[in-house]
């Protein structure tokens, strides 16, 4: 055990003291105990002062992000401070601002469709720009229609195996154990699949108009580089290129699997990849913005902050889209609010599908997917193994059959993030508190879409934009 906490330690670069059976680390405003039992581990952490005095312990302050926005009170829900007009859009993309803004005012909540709108989301649905088609799938989904981005059904996996029949599958890589950013990732979540249905997640576009929004409105000038933290297969990092073709975009992606995907989405724009994690990457540290799409539960929260932090300018724009859940402080309450927000994910993306407009091998997942009995936490890796059975690629298929896949995803993601492997979710409070221990200021919250709860603080799809205060770590 001491091994492992005191490398933890040197990771979030965080003073260890104690002996071999009790250790304690010092963090921003927080000191973490770590003490060998003989069942286990018991963890304890206290809030301590600017000049450590203790302020009780850490999990009493579940609700009491303590960030100021422009220094007038404390944050209690979605948060925004627009200083100036936004920035103008660059000519080559004022087709993409234009439809974009024009497809999230379609959104159900913004009133009955307008005659006309059918057509436009059709025809937005095979636009080349993929940040355009993803919102009109988005759309057209909320409304009523299973859709699909053209772009996802015009891809052809081949030669990676032969239609009808799955893609080789990829070597299962070793664990690596440093918690950085786990090379186990591969072995729990299908990257290969990932590339291909990520563009039919709920409000996966939506969270990219809102992160394009946010460094409009906070950048003073048009950025001419971007640091894209934990880029995936690239899809968010291509959304970025279409928003803001002037800027230079380097991406950061560590996975060996999702590297290939990342390069080849990435070489028609101008976008450089480093197969390499935030933690380990060796670029600039002077970037005016850097963003992250989809990757902070990937990492431990702080880890993933500091290296934002790191290769940021003093007063340069960090802005994170992600995933977060419901407030929790126990392992139960976790368990309880990743599976409420995952299957919430899973229902919308499933929710206009007929089952017999799907091929066979798609019509059994759907069943499987939607059987509520199948959903308590003892049962969810029987229902992921056999829902990962018989993948095959039905080319030529015209069925939405491209999100019963996605949401096998989602399952995995689920199931990982219960065993808290490779999937380490937080709640925005705790995000922005951590973010705040670090030295960045919060001046914008939006949750763009929401899973579980009516708070803007509850669990969904979060768009967190912060300042970097001019301190480096």
């Amino acid at each position: 055990m001491r091994e492992r906490v005191t490398a933890y330690a040197r990771r979030i670069e965080a003073p260890c003291t104690g002996g071999e059976g009790r250790l304690e680390l010092t963090v921003p405003r927080a000191v973490v105990t770590v003490e060998r039992l003989a069942e286990g581990a018991l963890v304890r952490g206290r809030r301590v002062g600017a000049r450590g005095q203790s302020t009780g312990p850490a999990s009493a302050r579940r609700g009491g992000a303590s960030s100021v926005i422009g220094g007038a009170s404390p944050m209690t829900g979605s948060a925004s401070l627009v200083a100036r007009d936004p920035l103008p859009v660059a000519r080559e993309a004022a087709e993409v601002w234009q439809l974009a803004e024009r497809l999230t005012g379609l959104l159900p909540g913004a009133g009955p469709l307008p005659p006309g709108a059918e057509a436009l989301l059709e025809g937005a649905l095979k636009h080349e720009s993929w940040l355009v088609a993803t919102l009109a799938c988005d759309v057209l989904n909320r409304t009523g229609v299973p859709a699909v981005p053209q772009f996802v059904r015009d891809h052809d996996p081949c030669p990676a195996g032969r239609h009808g029949e799955p893609a080789r599958p990829r070597r299962r890589p070793a664990d690596g154990g440093d918690g950085s950013f786990t090379e186990r990732w591969e072995a729990r979540i299908s990257v290969d699949e990932y590339a291909l249905f990520e563009a039919t997640h709920p409000a996966y576009a939506l969270q990219m108009v809102e992160l394009g929004r946010s460094v409009r409105a906070h950048c003073r000038t048009p950025p001419p580089t971007v640091l894209d933290v934990g880029s995936g297969p690239g899809l968010p990092t291509v959304m970025l290129a279409e928003m803001f073709p002037g800027a230079r975009i380097d991406a950061v992606e560590p996975s060996p699997a999702a590297f290939p995907h990342l390069l080849r989405n990435a070489a028609r724009h101008s976008i450089t990849a480093y197969n390499a994690g935030i933690a380990d990457f060796a670029g600039a540290r002077d970037y005016p913005v850097t963003v992250s799409v989809g990757a902070s539960h990937h990492l431990d929260t702080r880890v993933f902050l500091r290296g934002l932090k790191r290769h940021t300018a003093p007063g340069g724009l960090i802005v994170v889209a992600d995933e977060m859940i419901a407030p929790f402080t126990t392992v139960a309450e976790r368990t309880r609010a990743i599976i409420d927000h995952h299957f919430t994910y899973i229902d919308q993306a499933l929710a206009h599908i007929q089952e017999e407009d799907l091929p066979p091998a798609e019509r059994r997942r759907l069943r499987a997917l939607r059987d509520p009995g199948r959903r308590s936490p003892e049962r969810l890796h029987a229902l992921l193994a056999e829902t990962r059975r018989d993948r095959l690629f039905h080319a030529g298929d015209s069925s939405p059959w491209q999100r019963v896949r996605f949401c096998v995803l989602e399952l995995e993601a689920l199931v990982a993030g219960v065993d808290y492997d490779v999937e380490r979710k937080t709640y925005p409070e705790n995000f922005i508190a951590l973010a705040a221990d670090e030295g960045l200021e919060l001046v914008e919250h939006h949750r763009v879409h929401a899973t579980v709860g009516d708070r803007d603080l509850d669990a969904g799809t979060h768009v967190i934009a912060m300042r970097h205060s001019g301190r480096r770590l």
